[in-house]
């Protein structure tokens, strides 16, 4: 994953443009409070994201994401391609399990001043092929000072022949 993000941030003279981190906190009925943390590195039309989430009942995800954003850095539109590599799994008894995921992801975002929306859908698979895992999140967003984004967010995450989780959250962005 690190080698294609050198590669494609290195077809770039702009490479490192912008750095962002959030966190989130989310309540889901079926796993009660989850967190989440994230980081991105955007390279004009090139990004890198890494991101974790963790239930209260012991499940948990994690991925690395390496992808081209179609318009660059647009001042309206985003389009996001990627591929990501990643594991998710439980902590939970009787059964303690992890599984490695690998699949797509596809963004679509749009920027109305200090407003922003975006949708993010994942599918990838875990395991043999019905294990199938999807996410959809979709995001608004108020960014402040240039820097500090807050958000709210719904999340539909189904994780193959498990169950699926729904969640509302809030959060938080910083840009540097």
């Amino acid at each position: 994953m690190l080698t294609v993000l050198m590669v494609l941030l290195s077809g770039n003279a702009n490479a490192a443009e912008e750095f962002s981190a959030e966190a989130f906190l989310q309540a889901t009925p079926a796993e009660g409070l989850a967190s989440g943390l994230g980081a991105r590195l955007d390279g004009g039309s090139t990004f890198l994201s890494l991101e974790g989430r963790g239930g209260m009942y012991g499940t948990w995800t994690g991925r690395a994401t390496a992808g081209l954003d179609v318009f660059g850095r647009s001042d309206r539109f985003d389009l996001t391609l990627g591929l990501f590599l990643g594991t998710n799994g439980s902590t939970a008894e009787p059964s303690i399990e992890a599984a490695g995921t690998a699949g797509f992801e596809l963004g679509l975002g749009v920027h109305l001043g200090s407003l922003h929306g975006r949708y993010r859908h994942a599918d990838g698979f875990r395991g043999p092929l019905e294990s199938r895992l999807t996410e959809d999140e979709w995001r608004l967003g108020y960014r402040m000072f240039d820097t500090v984004e807050v958000f709210g967010q719904y999340i539909h995450y189904n994780p193959g022949e498990y169950w699926v989780v729904d969640g509302y959250g809030v959060g938080a962005k910083v840009v540097f």
